[in-house]
């Protein structure tokens, strides 16, 4: 099965998916944010022969999509557009870390281990059992269709997750984000790193502290791109 068919079939199982707590795609605000991709930050970085995934906790909240403040006319368009708030500073963050890759976003693949979106606001929690079960029926499978050489997950919880849909057990973030080939699915090497907004940014220490992160990161994966 190629690529393109594998992850449709994924759509496909998201898009039958309900629940009691979160709202689904295919039904909130009648469908409008729905699309052919498990969640819609794919939209804007859907490179599926990408060398390197980026791999969000969660896509929305209802507060977030709802709030006028957020939802000025020009806002919902590039949301719409590209799958992302722009001024979100989770989305700034990460194309800065990028040029530590020599890789641009749109180079990239993207996705959130939540397929949902959450009620309230933005910073609501997510449990580690809908994470973890997301991560298992939608997270590792784009891992293995789409192969890249490497897949960074954005916060602890993120790539735990990820790590308890592999049958492995929970790491500390600052093991999680060590370049040494400690998590490995199907060849390819899995990190975490502390979260890309505002406040994972400020609770690691700021631009001082991550900035190393995402270099030695970048360096490992030139490793792997020219080995």
């Amino acid at each position: 099965m190629d690529k393109k068919t594998a992850l449709a079939q994924l759509v496909g199982r998201r898009r039958s998916e309900e629940h009691e707590t979160f709202f689904v795609l295919h039904r909130f605000a009648e469908g409008a944010w729905d699309c052919d991709y498990v969640t819609p930050w794919t939209k804007s970085a859907q490179n599926i022969e990408a060398k390197l995934m980026i791999i969000g906790q969660d896509w929305s909240s209802e507060e977030a999509l709802q709030n006028p403040i957020h939802n000025t006319p020009d806002r919902v368009a590039l949301r719409k557009q590209f799958g992302q708030d722009p001024h979100l500073p989770t989305n700034r963050n990460l194309k800065r870390w990028l040029k530590f890759f020599d890789v641009k976003w749109e180079e990239t693949y993207a996705t959130n281990v939540s397929i949902f979106i959450k009620p309230a606001k933005i910073s609501a929690p997510v449990s580690m059992s809908v994470l973890t079960r997301c991560a298992r029926d939608y997270t590792v499978p784009q891992l293995r269709i789409v192969k890249p050489l490497m897949a960074i997950c954005l916060g602890s919880k993120t790539f735990n997750s990820v790590r308890g849909a592999l049958g492995k057990a929970p790491m500390k973030l600052r093991d999680a984000l060590q370049p040494n080939s400690h998590t490995i699915e199907d060849g390819i090497e899995v990190y975490g790193v502390p979260h890309a907004g505002g406040l994972g940014l400020a609770a690691y220490g700021g631009y001082a502290k991550v900035d190393p992160i995402w270099q030695q990161l970048g360096a490992r994966f030139k490793q792997l791109h020219t080995s």
